[in-house]
């Protein structure tokens, strides 16, 4: 209930109804995606919320490759003010100061 609201009200998930991130892994020499196991991979990009873009850096997301399925696990905290949500300082209180943003990912793996 508590997320409902605060992306109805404060997030306007009406008006920005998707967040989006676009990054790349910056430490590929360390993953072998031939090879079954679960790597830690480091990631940049961008992550676009409530129509702000701000650089990321990731240094702790799960990859697990098992033949030819990726799957990706991360989460990261993102503060209210850097992406111009307004929160009234009536509820501010009451509020996390930072929103933890999970993402999970599923991909087919590209053999040659």
């Amino acid at each position: 209930l508590m997320e409902e609201h605060f992306n109805e009200n404060y997030a306007q998930s009406y008006k920005y109804p998707k967040a989006k991130f676009k990054g790349k892994i910056v430490n590929l020499e360390d993953i072998n995606f031939g090879k079954d196991g679960t790597y830690t991979a480091k990631v940049e990009g961008k992550l676009t919320f409530h129509g702000v873009t701000n650089n990321i850096s990731l240094d702790d997301v799960k990859l697990t490759v098992k033949g030819d399925k990726l799957k990706g696990e991360a989460s990261l905290k993102a503060k209210p003010e850097d992406y111009n949500i307004e929160i009234p300082s009536i509820v501010r209180g009451k509020i996390a100061k930072e929103i933890t943003v999970k993402v999970e990912i599923d991909y087919s793996l590209y053999k040659k």
